[in-house]
């Protein structure tokens, strides 16, 4: 589990190496559509505009975590 409960689908920085991990108490909700973002990426298809939210590149993004350290509520199950 990350810190904001957000999964982690998509490449990890080393070439040919991607994660589906992280996916908490929701796994089983968002598995199916976990692959298939991961093998989206692996494929370099056309990605949805919250994918690079919910790979490891999303720690770039300082608004975003900012933002998710900031909510009150996690939506932990």
């Amino acid at each position: 589990m990350t810190k904001e409960n957000w999964p982690l689908i998509g490449p990890l920085g080393v070439d040919g190496a991607y994660v589906v991990g992280a996916l908490s108490g929701f796994g089983t909700m968002v598995a199916c559509g976990a692959g298939e973002l991961c093998a989206s990426w692996m494929n370099n298809q056309t990605l949805p505009e919250y994918a690079r939210d919910l790979s490891p590149l999303r720690y770039e993004n300082t608004g975003l975590i900012n933002n998710l350290q900031a909510a009150t509520d996690r939506g932990i199950l």
